[in-house]
């Protein structure tokens, strides 16, 4: 790849981009972090087996799956924009009623609706980035995202700990809820522009007609990344609290590990830019696989900490990766739909690895749960290899 683009222009991209795009980005980041350690031991305390208990975290990838197409194709009728307020606005709601009830079904249904609210800000953020920045400044201003998004997983996690702590589980969530809807501020102070430009707009029929073949081929390997990423948030704090640690450490155990990768966007970012989207990919997906094995024979707070944070370095060396991947590959005709269904294929993983740590920590153990997301990490990084190769020097047909 050519030397990457000088940092002024880096600067004035992402300046463009705070109110629109990084705004609501990081007030979603802090409220999934504070629910990413609230939710599993409200699930655990109010008595959810662990089926149950994995069942009520997949339904946020559910919800996610569903809605990702047409949330898709609703970016490219109505605008990034318009999306971006509706999904900022839903996942506020859907958080704040979570300590409202104790029932399986309504827990579900709330994070399912979650899911939905968080895939159409997810694509209507990753389109407007596609559409207004160039391919040379991609890797750093996605991967920005990826950097914010783990800011919310440190920051979150030991928020939510300290509230469970001293005031509960229904105050956890409420602020949670009010968190996410800061994100609609910034939006609303904004300019008024919608990147997408209609006459572009293809019908959903006719883009996954031509481009299906290359969605499944691109979305196999992140399939399985998106798996043992999200498998990994419920495995964590649940080995914690099973070796006896109270919320508050089990909090300042998520934020271990994701206060290594919080400090690798960057790499990340100029590493894909300068050298290659692979250039992240390997070795940060690579760490991940030996952070899940560490974690899986640990016996002690002390090595969960260290398990969790050779997994934090390499998801931080992964900072932005799938989302720029997803970026590179999708046609110009079609951005947000193309982007939607790749995501949508690729959200099979959040389904895949809660129930993962589920079965096989019901069947087998939850260190075992552990070992079976690094055997699915390695996979998924050999299909990407294999499969996808290097989208930033173009060696993928986009058709």
């Amino acid at each position: 790849m050519s030397p990457p683009a000088p940092t002024g222009r880096v600067l004035g991209a992402a300046r463009g981009l705070l109110a629109p795009v990084y705004g609501p980005w990081t007030a979603m980041a802090l409220s999934l972090g504070m629910v990413s350690v609230a939710l599993p031991l409200y699930l655990a305390e109010v008595g959810l087996s662990y089926l149950s208990l994995s069942a009520v975290l997949t339904a946020i990838g559910v919800g996610s799956m569903v809605g990702g197409i047409p949330a898709g194709d609703a970016v490219a009728r109505v605008g990034e924009r318009r999306m971006l307020l509706l999904g900022i606005g839903a996942l506020s709601v859907t958080t704040g009623l979570l300590a409202a009830t104790d029932d399986f079904a309504a827990l579900f249904a709330l994070q399912f609706l979650a899911g939905v609210g968080t895939i159409a800000l997810r694509l209507s953020a990753q389109t407007w980035i596609a559409r207004t920045v160039e391919i040379d400044l991609r890797g750093r201003l996605l991967s920005s995202m990826g950097g914010i998004r783990r800011f919310g997983l440190f920051v979150g996690p030991l928020l939510a700990g300290v509230l469970i702590e001293w005031f509960g589980f229904v105050t956890t969530f409420v602020v949670a809820g009010l968190v996410a809807g800061l994100g609609l501020l910034p939006m609303l102070g904004a300019e008024r522009v919608e990147p997408t430009r209609r006459r572009e707009r293809l019908p959903l029929r006719l883009v996954f007609a031509r481009h299906w073949r290359l969605l499944l081929l691109a979305a196999s390997g992140p399939i399985l990344i998106m798996a043992a990423r999200r498998g990994r948030n419920v495995v964590l704090p649940l080995i914690g609290d099973d070796l006896g640690m109270s919320p508050t450490a089990v909090g300042l155990l998520v934020s271990i590990s994701t206060g290594a990768d919080l400090l690798l966007f960057p790499v990340s970012g100029y590493l894909m830019d300068s050298v290659g989207r692979l250039a992240a990919i390997v070795p940060a997906f690579s760490l991940m696989g030996l952070g899940l094995f560490l974690l899986a024979g640990a016996d002690s707070g002390s090595g969960v900490a260290l398990a969790g944070a050779v997994i934090g370095v390499g998801n931080g060396l992964s900072s932005g990766t799938m989302m720029t991947l997803g970026a590179d590959l999708a046609p110009e005709d079609s951005t947000s739909q193309f982007l939607a269904g790749f995501a949508s294929l690729q959200d099979w993983g959040s389904i895949l690895g809660p129930l993962v740590v589920g079965w096989v920590a019901t069947v087998i153990g939850l260190a075992a749960s552990a070992a079976a997301l690094g055997v699915i990490i390695v996979v998924g990084l050999v299909l990407i290899i294999g499969i996808i190769g290097e989208t930033g020097r173009g060696r993928l047909a986009t058709s």
